[in-house]
């Protein structure tokens, strides 16, 4: 078929106006009641997605629903413990049954801990673990056999400089966005031709309450982090909206098992 009559290759007069259109989607955000997820969510929330905020902080996921009510979007709180497969499921089936799809399932819930790697509590190891890494698992494993069903959907996991590079006081962190970065990768072959796309947000050292709690024990993992930076401040979670907006709208149609690095250019240096 000759390029000129070849409908594929022609770009429709409207095509740009649709291209990062989000209105309607139903959006899943784990850890959306504070830092990074709650930043995600409100961001949809603005361009008409409807949000479930799943969190086990119910306190926060209450804040960040009313900040999205406030500015006219439409969210619902949902309690969600993403280490625990039973809730996890049951959590798919509701919003399953409540809007009948999920198209966005963002994997914001995470923790950390500083310790040196001789002296790291093995609690605090499983802990990091299971949140980080196995949380983010069951969320894809659970809300991707929904998307199977429907053969699309966009699911976005938050891996980190630390899924790539290293730093001191951090190895379950580093194990766990390791791990993150593999899950990715390995479900986004699997399901490249079912119709569901899986990638990344890699930030940067973010000012979230996360970092802050992180500090209190230790400033010595941020410092090393801060010296190589290009500049030296740390990412905003605001920042990260437009990379989440990006993975979820149809601009992103062939990019699966990609790690969007958020990172100033720390990656570069």
């Amino acid at each position: 078929m000759d390029a000129a009559t070849d409908d594929r290759l022609t770009i429709p007069a409207d095509y740009l106006a649709t291209l990062f259109d989000l209105r309607d989607r139903v959006a899943v955000v784990t850890g959306g009641g504070s830092g990074l997820g709650a930043a995600i969510a409100i961001g949809y929330g603005q361009a008409g997605v409807r949000v479930v905020i799943a969190d086990i902080n119910d306190v926060g996921s209450a804040a960040t629903k009313a900040t999205i009510a406030a500015q006219g979007g439409s969210a619902e709180t949902l309690h969600l413990d993403v280490t625990d497969k039973t809730d996890v499921d049951a959590a798919a089936d509701h919003v399953v049954a409540t809007y009948g799809r999920v198209d966005i399932l963002v994997n914001s819930a995470g923790s950390a801990f500083r310790a040196p790697a001789e002296d790291f509590p093995e609690e605090k190891f499983d802990f990091i673990l299971n949140l980080n890494l196995k949380g983010t698992y069951l969320c894809c494993q659970a809300f991707g056999r929904k998307m199977l069903a429907q053969r699309k959907g966009s699911i976005i996991n938050l891996g980190s400089i630390g899924s790539f590079v290293g730093y001191p006081w951090a190895s379950a962190y580093l194990a766990s966005k390791g791990g993150v970065l593999g899950v990715t990768r390995g479900l986004a072959l699997e399901w490249r031709d079912r119709g569901i796309r899986v990638n990344a947000i890699g930030p940067t050292l973010m000012e979230s309450p996360l970092t802050r709690m992180a500090a209190q024990r230790t400033s010595l993992t941020a410092d090393f982090i801060r010296a190589r930076m290009l500049r030296p401040r740390l990412g905003l979670p605001r920042e990260l909206i437009g990379a989440a907006v990006f993975l979820a709208s149809d601009a992103s149609d062939l990019v699966t098992g990609h790690t969007l690095m958020c990172d100033d250019g720390y990656l570069a240096a």
